[in-house]
């Protein structure tokens, strides 16, 4: 009665559906009554809030499990990618293994319907992009975040700079600045940062703790700056004004080296894709011309009257 392997793997993952889809709705149900202790979460990513009652049911056991070595890596790969309020390590891990999980679902259905080598060698790598897939979406995502941040990172020095400039003094600039910047990763980095000092910590932990979160080179920079002229006793307006100056230089510097890679990036495309249809084309008008003329040989005339 069992003996044909398609009918048994559907029986395995209609049972393992319906066991899945039973407990997500109940896990649905359980997450409405949510607790205060979850209010100070952010929106979490659609990618999490698809799969977040199964990360919540098994998110508990991994962190028992991990070491703390670990659990502060993904700590911080998670804080550069500004989830800090969103996410927490074990539930990062949890997702890894349930994207495994529903990945080799897949290559168990590859591996009874297709007998290929090459289908295969698909079905056994297709969960270990599942489980690495997490860690590119995080990595793609704090990259594009950090890109933002060195674009919008200059406009704030120099508000901050017109601010100190105007009369105001460090903390009235900071503040007035804040609220001047659009929506962004500089604006939520710098109100947390700037919320730290209302509670009460001192200006230099509270910058390094902006330097950890961000890790951008142009933040790394300015907290540099500020730390040495507290240090030193500097004038904190003529650091700000330098740094302003530095970083509107960096960004020209940036765009110019862009714009100089520009033409070694479209080479590759220019080779493999619009040259040979431009010779392609070039080829054919000049077969034609020759045929016509009665120059061309027998087997190129016998070609372009297929071909045509």
């Amino acid at each position: 009665m069992f003996s044909n392997p398609s009918l048994i793997l559907s029986i395995l993952l209609i049972s393992a559906s319906t066991a899945c889809g039973a407990a997500f709705i109940i896990l649905l149900i359980y997450n409405r009554r949510r607790t205060d202790g979850d209010q100070w979460r952010d929106p979490q990513p659609v990618i999490f809030r698809m799969f977040n009652p199964l990360v919540q049911l098994f998110s508990h056991y991994i962190r028992i499990r991990m070491g703390q070595a670990y659990f502060e890596k993904i700590h911080k790969k998670i804080r550069h990618a500004g989830m800090t309020y969103s996410l927490l390590p074990e539930e990062f891990i949890t997702l890894r293994f349930i994207f495994s999980a529903i990945t080799a679902c897949f290559s168990i259905y590859i591996l009874v319907e297709f007998n290929s080598f090459e289908s295969q060698l698909v079905a056994l790598g297709i969960p270990v992009i599942g489980f690495i897939y997490p860690d590119i979406w995080l990595k793609d995502h704090t990259t594009t975040r950090q890109a933002l941040i060195e674009k919008q990172f200059p406009f704030l020095m120099d508000l901050l700079t017109l601010s100190m400039r105007a009369g105001l003094n460090y903390a009235t600039s900071i503040n007035q600045t804040i609220e001047s910047l659009p929506e962004g990763p500089v604006k939520e980095e710098f109100s947390r940062y700037l919320r730290e000092l209302k509670a009460g910590k001192n200006r230099r932990d509270a910058l390094e703790s902006l330097a950890d979160r961000v890790n951008v080179p142009s933040v790394n920079n300015f907290v540099a700056a500020l730390k040495q002229a507290d240090e030193t006793g500097g004038e904190i307006g003529e650091v700000l004004k330098a740094q302003s100056v530095q970083r509107r230089a960096e960004r020209f510097n940036e765009a110019e080296k862009k714009a100089n890679q520009a033409p070694v990036k479209m080479l590759l495309p220019l080779i493999f894709f619009l040259f040979p249809v431009l010779l392609m084309i070039i080829a054919f008008v000049m077969a034609t011309k020759a045929v016509d003329s009665g120059i061309a040989p027998l087997w190129m005339a016998n070609l372009l009257r297929v071909i045509i």
